[in-house]
């Protein structure tokens, strides 16, 4: 079990680490994120008056997902913000990914 955990342990960073970079290569200044140390997400704030509800149909256009911030708050939800995962998907899905995701932003902030 402790070899398995260690595998895992190296895995999520070097996809967390990929993910970290992707944002920072392909999502527009303004964009804000964690770098976990632990777990499988990032969070991430968007400029504000993004929605990241609206962000995320033009999102799923591009064949890519993410949990909006929106529904985890109990009150005054943050519109710009979501829940990003690294753990099921390998470091080039990753990268695809974030890519879309930066095309999605552009576009919403074009209308």
């Amino acid at each position: 079990m402790d070899r398995h955990i260690q595998s895992i342990r190296k895995l999520y960073k070097l996809q967390r680490d990929q993910m970290v970079q992707s944002i920072q290569k392909y999502l527009p200044a303004g964009v804000k994120h964690t770098s976990p140390e632990g777990g499988m997400f990032l969070w991430v704030t968007l400029p504000p008056g993004v929605s990241a509800m609206e962000l995320f149909q033009l999102a799923i256009e591009e064949n890519v997902a993410f949990v909006p911030g929106e529904t985890f708050y109990t009150e005054d939800p943050e519109i710009n913000t979501m829940r990003l995962n690294f753990s099921n998907s390998n470091v080039g899905e990753i990268e695809e990914g974030i890519k879309r995701l930066g095309m999605a932003i552009e576009k919403l902030q074009a209308k």
